[in-house]
C-alpha cells in the first residue's frame, strides 16, 4: 500500500479506518509506512494530537516570544 498522506486523510474523512469501519491489515501497513519503527515519533504525534489546533498555535506563538534554545525544531 503506497498512498499519500493527503489521500489517506481524505479517505479517513469518510471512514475511521483505511478499509472501512474496523481496523485491518491495511491500517497496520499504512501505520508502518508512515511511522516505521520510530516509537518516539509515534508517541510525540500522539501527544501533539491531544491538543486542539488553536492550542498548538498558542504554543508556537509563545515559543517565538522566548529566546532561542539549543533545539533545531
Amino acid at each position: 500500500m503506497s498512498v499519500s498522506i493527503k489521500d489517506l486523510n481524505d479517505k479517513l474523512t469518510k471512514q475511521p479506518y483505511v478499509s472501512g469501519y474496523t481496523p485491518s491489515r491495511d491500517d497496520e501497513k499504512a501505520f508502518k509506512q508512515i511511522f516505521g519503527d520510530n516509537v518516539n515519533v509515534i508517541q510525540w504525534a500522539s501527544r501533539m494530537a491531544s491538543y486542539y489546533p488553536v492550542e498548538r498555535e498558542q504554543m508556537a506563538a509563545e515559543s517565538n516570544k522566548r529566546s532561542e534554545t539549543d533545539s533545531d525544531y
